[in-house]
């Protein structure tokens, strides 16, 4: 059984909710009577109508009690009925004035009269001092006030301000709002410049300052001049007073009156604003590791030096000294592509690149799901880089390099979830922003070539100039930030509780809170290059590395010797090859054991250096050569004259004479057709047997006729009745 109660509620309780206030006032019936305190309209509420409205969010309830005085009825009016709406210094007072009052209440109790006289006497204030300093604490309180004293105190105000102080308290029913002062009510609450003034000013904003130019305030001031002036002229003809014109710091304050995020939106444009403006997020998006992937790539700001490997090197001193104006480097800034994990943003992979393109995502979202220890050794990094993790959702924006078919695909192939969100929203990925921000704050506005945030950020620093670094040394500085530096600083992040990136990700690491991984063969047939082969007795060749393995060579001599193999990059060791018509996937090994455990960049690099020669120093060995060789054709010729050694050779003349005499006295075969036959298709061919000349007189001709015919021309191909004489009896 459920028990319900039915509230109590005290005539004059006020209620808003949704900005609408009402005064209730209950009736027997249970019914409550509710008067707008907007537009003075008198609703009949239900109990079940009351319960709803007072339960809703936004709903709040306060005591107007019916004997409040002017005084408290007039704090009220405009909208303070909590201490917390008042000034600080307004909450002080008042808490002063209330300790004061409860010790007149104490010699109201010993029997003073409460007058402007009895309250004045010394005796009555020591009384309600020693009450007062009781309740209020904050501040020293003294009789009264002395002189050559810097602390601030509060001071015991006479015996008639203290009669006006308790008036208020008993008159309000003991409301402290009562007692709060009144002197932010005071001044002047009118406007100072007249209708007319206000609606030019506010036209010169709208013509000049709502402007994507962004003019200044001066700009706005200059147009409303004019339109006074020509104002001005309608009045006197109207023989009105002429409008004053105000200063252009009325017009700055109108400007700001619009509000930051109207305005930003009208000088700025709306997609910069809902970038600066948009507020961030206090939810919880992912709670393991690899659940959400934010997938970004920024241009950095910081000038790296791109080195031309080949050609200088090719040049003679002379050509080098005619080219020493010409630059062999060429100065460019990069883009960095970042996966951070948004559940312990810690970043999972990165890349440098020229310009955004599908392969440096694929690269990036590889390295996501590989071991990173290649870099930690390479660049000497202290800390732990993330380990292997799986990708369930990956949440990317409209670049170029990031958002193409190419991707999505790979992230749908290994069961990952693939979201575009809107372009130029901030909002939507605001963890891979902020990372952004903070590492260029921390990192690269340190580093030599910085070119600043924004154009005409630096003024005295010459980026172009103080470029020193080549791509790998600055990837070097920004993988030796994201494994060492950043994962063990304090982030700030509202959801966060000022955790570091490394201690949530031991912390979910402990708990077992991943995202599995993927499997290498995965990896490599959604992520990896694709390449076409052929099977051959030592299995199949990709990028100049030899792969077999028994499962390969059963399909060496089958029908479909060429195949498709799958190669991850990043790890040579295997590969995934597909054969037609085979349902299995078949796994190769590379059998070159010295290059095992390379990456393919690795591999291409010690080749290139293994056969990188220069064409210059190679002519004297290759003429060298040449003549070691001629030398010993001559030895071996002049050797096989002393010695009568038959040759096994001829030369072109004697081949030909041979060929001369061979062909000598042949005859070549040329195919006739049988005489009384007739060739294939012309059987049925009127023109061949003549049809056309003869007309239908040919058809009236009988078999001796035709055998006539056979015998005075017998090259004519007639068929005829055939001898049969003597055959039949």
């Amino acid at each position: 059984m459920s028990l319900k109660f039915k509230p109590f509620v005290v005539s004059g309780t006020k209620l808003t909710v949704h900005g609408r206030s009402h005064l209730l006032k209950p009736s027997t019936d249970g019914s409550f009577r509710a008067e707008s305190m907007d537009g003075g309209d008198v609703e009949i509420w239900t109990l079940q109508e009351f319960l709803a409205k007072s339960a809703h969010q936004s709903a709040s309830q306060s005591h107007i009690h019916s004997k409040s005085d002017e005084a408290s009825r007039r704090i009220r009016d405009n909208g303070r009925f909590h201490k917390g709406q008042l000034t600080e210094k307004a909450r002080d007072d008042l808490e002063f004035r209330k300790a004061l009052c409860l010790g007149v209440e104490a010699c109201v109790v010993r029997g003073t009269a409460v007058t402007a006289a009895s309250l004045d006497e010394p005796k009555t204030k020591r009384a309600i001092l020693e009450i007062a300093r009781q309740y209020y604490t904050k501040r020293p309180i003294h009789l009264a006030p002395r002189g050559g004293g810097t602390r601030e105190g509060a001071f015991l105000p006479c015996g008639r301000t203290l009669k006006l102080y308790w008036q208020r308290y008993i008159g309000s029913d003991y409301d402290d709002m009562a007692l709060a002062d009144q002197t932010w009510l005071r001044g002047n609450r009118q406007r100072r410049i007249c209708w007319r003034t206000a609606e030019l000013i506010r036209q010169a904003i709208e013509d000049v300052a709502l402007d994507l130019k962004k003019p200044t305030a001066a700009a706005v001031h200059r147009r409303y001049k004019d339109l006074v002036l020509i104002e001005n002229v309608k009045r006197r003809a109207n023989e009105l007073t002429e409008l004053k014109v105000v200063s252009t710091r009325t017009i700055s304050n109108e400007i700001n009156a619009i509000g930051a995020t109207a305005l930003a939106i009208a000088r700025d444009g709306e997609r910069v604003a809902t970038n600066n403006r948009t507020r961030g997020r206090t939810d919880t998006p992912a709670l393991m590791v690899g659940e959400l992937v934010e997938v970004d790539e920024c241009k950095l700001s910081i000038l790296a030096i791109v080195r031309h490997l080949g050609i200088w090197q090719r040049l003679s001193l002379e050509q080098r000294e005619m080219l020493e104006e010409l630059d062999d480097y060429v100065k460019t800034r990069l883009f960095l592509v970042l996966a951070l994990d948004v559940a312990t943003r810690m970043p999972l992979g990165w890349v440098l690149t020229d310009a955004p393109n599908r392969e440096a995502t694929m690269q990036t979202l590889r390295m996501a799901m590989r071991s990173k220890e290649r870099e930690k050794v390479i660049y000497d990094c202290v800390c732990d880089p993330m380990p292997p993790v799986g990708i369930a959702c990956v949440t990317v924006d409209n670049g170029p390099g990031v958002r193409n078919g190419k991707v999505a695909t790979a992230l749908l192939g290994a069961n990952s979830q693939f979201i575009s969100v809107r372009a130029y929203h901030s909002g939507d990925k605001p963890y891979v922003e902020r990372f952004f921000g903070s590492m260029e704050g921390r990192l690269l506005n340190l580093l030599h070539g910085y070119t600043g945030r924004r154009a005409g950020h630096l003024k005295g620093y010459d980026a172009s100039r103080s470029a020193t670094f080549v791509r790998d040394e600055l990837y070097a500085m920004v993988t030796k930030y994201l494994v060492d530096d950043y994962p063990n600083e304090i982030h700030h992040g509202d959801t966060f509780l000022r955790q570091k990136p490394i201690e949530a990700a031991r912390r979910l690491a402990e708990e077992g809170w991943a995202i599995s991984t993927i499997s290498p063969q995965d990896l490599r047939l959604h992520f990896g290059w694709k390449r076409n082969a052929t099977i051959t007795d030592e299995g199949v060749k990709v990028f100049g590395l030899p792969y077999n393995s028994p499962e390969l060579q059963r399909h060496r001599d089958g029908p479909h010797r060429k195949v498709e193999v799958y190669i991850n990059p990043d790890c040579i060791n295997d590969v995934t090859v597909l054969v037609q018509d085979c349902p299995d996937y078949i796994h190769a090994d590379l059998s070159w054991t010295q290059m095992r455990d390379m990456s393919l960049a690795e591999f291409l690099a010690v080749a290139e250096a293994v056969r990188a020669a220069d064409p210059y120093k190679n002519t004297d060995f290759d003429l060298a050569l040449a003549k070691m060789r001629d030398e010993q054709f001559r030895y071996l010729r002049k050797l096989a004259i002393e010695r009568d050694i038959p040759r096994s050779y001829m030369t072109i003349e004697e081949a030909q004479a041979k060929a001369d005499r061979l062909t000598t006295g042949m005859h070549a075969y040329k195919p006739a057709v049988t005489v009384g036959t007739v060739a294939p298709g012309n059987l049925s061919n009127p023109a061949f047997w003549g049809m056309e000349q003869n007309g239908a007189a040919d058809f009236g001709r009988n078999i001796d006729e035709g055998r006539a015919l056979a015998q005075s021309d017998p090259a004519d191909p007639v068929f005829v009745r055939p001898h049969i004489d003597g055959k039949f009896e």
